[in-house]
């Protein structure tokens, strides 16, 4: 049933990805998005402000990447892959766990999102201090 989701959210990409963009809009001023055509993508940038510190989040999203719908990044130099930091191998947030914290049947949305990065660099943070992720986690 999911791989019936996505494929009709690939089959209306475009009207998909307009609502997400319109509620993600509509709700974080601080991300300016696109609808990417040729990429059949939603893509985001935009300044993330926590305790002083400014993080340039970037994204997309989209029913036809891989596994999971959102790729979303920090662009941050110091921010690296590791088994332990709740990144994915190509340095993309792990914001949540694909199969086990996804609603049967469905996907999340974008909007749901949005929060989980600020989350992640709170939760970040503290594991760079104490070198134990802190937050709610599944070990894969």
């Amino acid at each position: 049933m999911e791989e019936n989701i996505r494929k009709q959210n690939q089959k209306e990409w475009f009207l998909f990805l307009s609502v997400q963009k319109y509620l993600v809009e509509k709700n974080f001023d601080w991300l300016k998005l696109s609808i990417n055509e040729k990429s059949k993508a939603l893509l985001g940038k935009g300044d993330l402000w926590i305790d002083g510190v400014k993080y340039k989040i970037i994204l997309s999203y989209s029913p036809f990447h891989k596994f999971r719908y959102d790729r979303i990044f920090i662009k941050d130099k110091s921010i690296q892959y590791t088994k332990d930091n709740h990144l994915y191998g190509d340095n993309s947030l792990c914001l949540y766990h694909p199969h086990i914290d996804k609603p049967l049947f469905q996907i999340i949305p974008l909007i749901r999102m949005i929060p989980w990065i600020s989350e992640w660099i709170l939760w970040y943070n503290y594991w760079k201090k104490y070198k134990v992720w802190l937050g709610d986690e599944i070990k894969h």
